[in-house]
């Protein structure tokens, strides 16, 4: 018993440092181009057009919560996970891993191709299923649907800090504002769904659960990143292709939706 309430207090700490240390890294991100007053109120201005995609979530999100009676604590949490966690762990794993694949591909054509592509995916996906599982560890009689909206919060956390750095990193005051268009448009199919769907698979597999077949628990692993991969390459050039893949992560993602909604309340797995 002593054992036990050790690593749980371990897992505390793992998760308030690493907050912590993501709320700093992320404040300062703000900070780190010296804008101007007239340049930040235009920044913070524009940050509030990701309302358009937020806001509809935000909205989804309390519903779940309401019909699968889920304690406002694991919300709070998650969201604390996806927004202060991940981010700042898969902007090291990228640069980490952007730095491997320089020394093993010397053609910086190729390199700059296809960086994004074999990078992106298999740094991202891991860690913003990693901080989904952190916070599941800490509530562990949550049930898998209430998983299922722990790893939702934990992707729209990183999607949302990530379209700000877009942001802060826009050319001009000018771009801003296409740069935010240009991440909304995207938003229905962004990260939270690829970051539910991979969670759930990653869970299910290390849990040895048998609620679903090993080649579903499979397929959700593997498609989020093998649909992110075509997403960040030049594949995406393929007229049509980005509603192709799309509509592809959104009925995968509406099946497993289906399938978790159907069990029993009480499903721990």
């Amino acid at each position: 018993m002593k054992q036990i309430t050790q690593q749980k207090w371990l897992r505390y700490g793992l998760f308030i440092a690493l907050v912590l240390n993501g709320i700093e890294l992320e404040l300062l991100g703000l900070t780190a181009n010296n804008l101007s007053f007239k340049e930040a109120f235009a920044l913070i201005l524009t940050i509030s057009l990701l309302g358009i995609y937020l806001i509809p979530f935000a909205a989804a999100i309390f519903y779940l919560s309401k019909k699968f009676h889920m304690n406002l604590n694991v919300i709070i949490v998650s969201c604390l996970s996806g927004l202060y966690i991940s981010g700042f762990l898969a902007s090291c794993g990228n640069h980490l891993v952007g730095q491997f694949w320089s020394y093993i591909i010397p053609s910086k054509d190729a390199l700059k191709l296809w960086g994004d592509a074999l990078t992106a995916p298999i740094v991202e996906e891991p860690i913003k299923a990693s901080s989904a599982i952190l916070v599941i560890t800490l509530f562990p009689r949550l049930t898998l649907k209430e998983k299922l909206v722990v790893a939702l919060l934990s992707g729209m956390g990183f999607q949302l800090t990530e379209d700000i750095r877009y942001l802060i990193q826009a050319k001009s005051i000018d771009s801003l504002v296409p740069t935010a268009i240009g991440r909304i448009s995207t938003a229905v199919t962004s990260h939270w769904v690829h970051t539910a769907i991979f969670t759930i698979g990653a869970y299910l597999l290390l849990k040895g659960s048998n609620l679903f077949s090993k080649q579903q628990q499979i397929f959700w692993l593997l498609s989020p990143l093998v649909l992110h991969f075509i997403w960040n390459s030049p594949l995406t050039s393929i007229p049509g292709m980005t509603v192709l893949l799309g509509t592809l992560i959104l009925l995968i993602f509406g099946d497993l939706f289906q399938k978790i909604n159907t069990l029993d309340d009480d499903v721990l797995f």
